[in-house]
């Protein structure tokens, strides 16, 4: 397998997406990589970035759809995602290279700002962005995101493995050497993060019934690998949060398997954040608590149109 059982865990989202028809597709090209995006609606875009590092954004319309109508959503392929391939190396999958990307999409967009809404390991991002351009954001949106350093890895992998039953680990260990028995090893991947996705849950059965129609090709095993090795030499958002002075809304489960004081140390550097807590929900609150994520979002943007 091309991941350890550890490093699975790593992964900071999976999620399933449904077939939507979209207004445009764009693209952009950065140092001679071709980065694409596709929109729907009209109105101020707001930029959504999905998790993983190296899950489909897809899925990120459903989250969209919570946002007020007056906004466009723009579903950004990040590299090595979607149709932005790139030659997976570590020279070309960096921390730095994903952020100097989403700021050439600013500039390609024609926006003083940017509005960003990031899921998970998208929140990672939409962070780290923030901290080298700190007066290029808008807004921010970060729901159930990772932390502003890589401290909650120490606690993220117990708080899913301590919610799995032996059926669950059991099928990730299948998986976890499949490549070695000549699988795909995003197929791998793919299925060793299905085989651990109620551990994201606060609702085992919803986890159950969401693994079951993850679909093929979500999955980029090999992005997530070098992305973390990278992250793990020099990842600390929290100087240039500092200086962020614009306004954040942080949603986080209270079952969140990321952890609450994850949620807390971003609440705790960037001064204008609001936090909102959703309880009896994991990972994905706009799933499992809808009412309340719709909710929180209608608040911030009352407050900060």
């Amino acid at each position: 397998m091309f991941f350890s059982r550890q490093q699975h865990l790593m992964w900071v989202v999976l999620l399933l997406f449904a077939p939507v028809a979209y207004a445009a597709d764009g693209s952009f090209t950065r140092e001679g990589v071709e980065l694409h995006y596709r929109t729907t609606g009209t109105g101020t875009p707001v930029i959504m970035l999905s998790g993983g590092p190296g899950l489909e954004v897809d899925y990120m319309v459903t989250v969209g759809e919570f946002l007020p109508a007056s906004y466009q959503r723009v579903l950004y392929e990040q590299r090595g995602t979607g149709r932005s391939k790139v030659r997976l190396a570590p020279e070309t999958m960096t921390m730095q290279h994903v952020v100097e990307d989403l700021e050439a999409l600013r500039v390609h967009l024609k926006q003083d700002r940017l509005l960003l809404v990031g899921h998970s390991w998208g929140g990672m991002l939409a962070m780290a962005y923030a901290a080298a351009h700190p007066d290029r954001v808008d807004r921010m949106i970060l729901i159930g995101p990772g932390g502003p350093t890589l401290d909650f890895i120490q606690w993220f992998p117990d708080n899913i493995r301590m919610r799995l039953r032996p059926e669950d680990i059991a099928a990730e260990r299948y998986w976890d050497e499949a490549v070695k028995r000549g699988v795909e090893a995003d197929k791998a991947a793919l299925e060793g993060l299905r085989a651990i996705t109620p551990g994201y849950f606060f609702d085992r059965a919803k986890g159950l019934a969401f693994a079951s129609q993850l679909t093929d090709g979500t999955v980029h095993g090999h992005v997530n690998e070098l992305l973390f090795t990278d992250m793990a030499k020099h990842y600390d958002s929290r100087p240039g949060l500092t200086q962020l002075n614009r306004p954040v809304l942080i949603i986080q489960g209270h079952q969140d398997p990321v952890g609450d004081k994850t949620a807390e140390d971003i609440h705790g550097v960037i001064k204008r954040s609001v936090l909102a807590y959703i309880n009896k929900s994991g990972h994905f609150p706009w799933i499992e608590q809808p009412d309340d994520f719709r909710k929180a979002i209608a608040e911030f943007f009352a407050a900060n149109p």
